[in-house]
């Protein structure tokens, strides 16, 4: 998926930018963190280059990765700080940001086994659900439809037998079970279950949405 990123997304960021810009040709940045913790929150780092996987209970979102008999190594790369490093600043001090308009979800996540099984897309809001759901919506939908307008990056998606699209914010499903690790499969079979949010474009391209603080590998 990285180095789609720097290929053909970077081709995308270069035909949509403000045509006063010259091309982009630098190779883009792509950061990645990997994890294999069967239980853990992630929060927004916000380009301040901390880790994206907390110890459950101190984030926005809660992964719970797998079973007793099975867990996913998942690798979370910074979509955000992706798109925000197409900028500089000019004579006059101004942002030219070379993305500008162009929807960028918080965190691509994936497993890295060959069997492929989760490909997600994950916004994690500020505030209350209700004031961040439509904003957040759109970031997804039109990340979907950016990698669907890359034909590699359909390809590769594809190629994961769940895709997904998360929106965590205050509000959302959050009946986290405390202590999970202790009784991982007691806590595990009553997990909330996530609000689904209806979106004809996500799911004619094989993606489905979900409001909830609970992301149930």
């Amino acid at each position: 998926m990285e180095e789609l990123m720097k290929t053909e997304w970077l081709a995308i960021i270069n035909r949509k930018k403000n045509g006063a810009y010259p091309e982009w040709t630098s190779e883009p940045a792509v950061l990645t963190e990997d994890t294999f913790e069967k239980v853990f929150d992630i929060v927004d780092t916000k380009d301040a280059g901390d880790p994206i996987v907390r110890p459950e209970n101190t984030g926005t979102a809660t992964y719970y990765n797998g079973d007793e008999n099975n867990q996913y190594n998942i690798r979370f790369i910074k979509n955000e700080e992706f798109f925000n490093q197409f900028q500089i600043s000019d004579e006059n001090g101004n942002i030219r940001d070379w993305a500008k308009g162009m929807s960028r979800p918080d965190y691509i996540a994936y497993d890295l086994s060959d069997e492929k099984v989760y490909f997600i897309i994950h916004e994690l809001s500020e505030g209350s659900i209700q004031n961040k759901k439509a904003k957040a919506m759109k970031q997804l939908l039109n990340m979907v439809r950016m990698l669907y307008e890359a034909p590699q990056s359909r390809q590769y998606c594809e190629c994961f037998q769940k895709r997904l699209c998360y929106v965590s914010a205050n509000g959302c499903v959050t009946e986290t079970p405390f202590n999970m690790a202790d009784g991982f499969m007691e806590a595990y079979k009553n997990l909330p279950e996530p609000l689904p949010l209806n979106n004809k474009t996500i799911e004619n391209r094989g993606f489905k949405a979900y409001q909830s603080n609970v992301v149930k590998l």
